[in-house]
């Protein structure tokens, strides 16, 4: 048992994710607070059209430690993920996907390794996709070591903790998508900056409800676009 946090904010983000959300929220309050003296649970509904909002709300007005941000319209994958790093409280961030492919207990690996790290990354020890998108996921991952070094095992994977100084040293302002390019970009943008990341094995599990999101044509196509932006503002200095 890795020792506790002092206080921890778990959130997910959720896009028409009814048949998920409360077992996230309720297996976050049963597992979670083996990690951390203090803990809040928060809901980043990402404009829902599904009762994904509503069960949300219900949790929350079931126990004070659960939270929700709505979102009028959707802000996207990396605007989910932004509003619930600046809606953090606590000393730790914790956050993973809405699609319950990860084990929050796994949380404990991440602690046992934070150590000095300003972060601590996941990365799928056998990825539990398609082999559409397992493949596409091998391509983008190394066309970013190409691109920026780092050795990134698996930039996507949605099981992260940091500690919540990191963005008053490094202004989530400077990382500019607002899609699926937003965790490639936040830690390379870290790293760039000089925090120190571990990366961590996690289990990973198959979907079981619901619809993948990540891997659409136009997904992939704007975070490509993404990430030769931000190649570019490297070259040209303008990345800090």
């Amino acid at each position: 048992m890795p020792a506790r946090l002092a206080s921890l904010s778990f959130f997910f983000p959720a896009l028409n994710e009814e048949a998920h959300v409360r077992a996230i929220v309720d297996e976050a309050l049963a597992v979670l607070p083996r990690f951390a003296e203090d803990l809040e649970v928060t809901v980043v509904d990402d404009g829902s059209t599904d009762r994904t909002g509503a069960i949300a709300d219900e949790a929350a007005a079931r126990d004070p430690r659960v939270r929700v941000i709505h979102h009028g319209r959707r802000r996207g994958y990396g605007g989910a993920i932004r509003s619930g790093l600046l809606a953090a409280k606590d000393d730790w961030i914790f956050y993973t996907d809405g699609d319950r492919q990860f084990a929050l207990e796994d949380l404990g690996r991440l602690i046992e390794a934070s150590g000095d790290a300003d972060a601590v990354v996941g990365y799928r020890i056998k990825r539990a996709d398609p082999v559409r998108r397992r493949f596409v996921a091998w391509v983008y991952n190394r066309l970013i070591r190409l691109l920026f070094g780092g050795g990134w095992r698996d930039v996507d994977c949605a099981f992260k903790l940091f500690r919540r100084d990191v963005f008053a040293r490094v202004p989530l302002a400077r990382v500019r998508s607002n899609g699926a390019f937003f965790s490639p970009e936040l830690l390379i943008t870290l790293r760039h900056s000089g925090m120190r990341i571990r990366q961590v094995g996690v289990r990973h599990f198959p979907r079981t409800a619901g619809e993948e999101k990540g891997a659409t044509p136009r997904v992939i196509a704007r975070a490509i676009r993404d990430l030769f932006v931000l190649r570019a503002r490297f070259w040209s200095g303008r990345a800090s």
